[in-house]
């Protein structure tokens, strides 16, 4: 890594303005190794086609596999025989990856590579556990076993392009709401959510891209039927519950018991970490309220928490808020920035053992047309 400056040189650039701009080189055996460089066409920009965007570390059947990303395209690079192998995956730089498997054989969360120009930056692990490597912009995904890279058509649809198929006009989403939510190995199918907008009300649907057959299909579902608050809360437990598989799909289960209501540690935006409860009504911020008081010490007066109200509480030393929105049926206790989270977990799995045991219950009313407040 080295770190220059020079003035303009490069695609929207003010050619009179000075920038920073960083350098990297990838060695094996000491030696230099070109990616890309004399890669593209006469009519794809490669101002500056030998540089690297990204370069991270991947493990393929425990063998050291580098991931790197040009101006002109995505890259391997791995080691045969004592010789550098550059394998491209495609003629396009990808931005963002996610696991399918990685997370005890379930999606991981959608990562954005987005590294800056520091050298902390470039050489990160992105990981050992996960052998499916899903690449949105390159509409494929990588096989770390085998090496296989392969583009899908059925993944072609993912993208903000008004163009392509509308899915009967539920939209697919490229940001964290888009992302794969749960993988079925054996049949070769994973599931994302799409929504669309029907006057006032915002409906939600499962795509299931079939790898097998190169296809995907929808299967609808209500928040309120389903208990769902934040996408994710997700999860194989609760799929199995609400659906099953007819033939060589899946199907939302007819007439099922809903799950008791549950507050949820995955409804904050911008990575913040709170403890979310909706659709409650008036009555729950006081029994919330009290349950803090008798089981954390809190030193509050339940009766206050009966409108919108942003209260600032103390909980075993470390400091809280507790909000209550009325008018979007919603309690949110969040930690103060920077705090440990432990506390708040604790909080979380607490109550929600209370709500499994079908305890308050009553303090929950259903989702607004709108769907979960964010």
């Amino acid at each position: 890594f080295r770190s220059e400056r020079s003035v303009g040189g490069g695609p929207s650039m003010n050619p009179l303005q000075v920038y920073k701009h960083a350098r990297y080189k990838l060695l094996h055996n000491g030696r230099s190794v070109n990616v890309g460089a004399d890669s593209g066409n006469g009519s794809k920009r490669t101002w500056f086609a030998a540089d690297f965007l990204e370069a991270h570390f991947l493990v393929s059947n425990g063998a050291t596999v580098v991931l790197i990303c040009t101006e002109t395209g995505t890259y391997l690079v791995l080691d045969e025989g004592g010789k550098p192998i550059v394998q491209q995956l495609s003629d396009k730089p990808a931005t963002r990856y996610q696991f399918l498997d990685s997370d005890a054989g379930q999606p991981g969360e959608q990562q954005g590579f987005n590294a800056g120009s520091t050298a902390e930056a470039m050489g990160r692990d992105l990981g050992k556990s996960g052998t499916l490597m899903l690449f949105p912009e390159l509409n494929g995904i990588l096989n770390l076993a085998t090496l296989k890279f392969r583009t899908y058509g059925a993944l072609k649809v993912h993208t903000w392009d008004d163009k392509t198929p509308s899915f009967d006009g539920y939209r697919f989403d490229e940001s964290s709401i888009g992302q794969a939510r749960v993988w079925w190995p054996s049949r070769q199918q994973y599931a994302l959510v799409r929504y669309k907008y029907v006057n006032e009300a915002k409906l939600f649907a499962f795509e299931l891209v079939d790898l097998k057959t190169d296809s995907a299909y929808l299967v609808p579902f209500d928040l309120n039927d389903t208990r769902l608050t934040a996408l994710g809360d997700i999860t194989p437990a609760w799929m199995d519950h609400y659906f099953n598989w007819n033939g060589e799909k899946l199907a939302l289960r007819k007439n099922q018991k809903p799950l008791p209501w549950q507050g949820s540690l995955k409804a904050a935006t911008y990575g913040h970490f709170a403890y979310d409860l909706q659709p409650i009504t008036p009555g729950m911020p006081s029994v919330f309220m009290k349950f803090l008081v008798d089981r954390f010490g809190v030193m509050a007066d339940p009766s206050q928490a009966t409108a919108d109200i942003i209260t600032n509480l103390s909980i075993k030393g470390q400091s809280f808020t507790f909000s209550y929105y009325k008018k979007s049926n919603r309690i949110v206790l969040e930690g103060e920035y920077g705090s440990p989270e432990a506390m708040t977990l604790q909080i979380a799995q607490d109550f929600n053992r209370e709500l499994m045991n079908e305890r308050n219950q009553a303090f929950f009313t259903k989702l607004n047309p709108q769907g979960f407040s964010r």
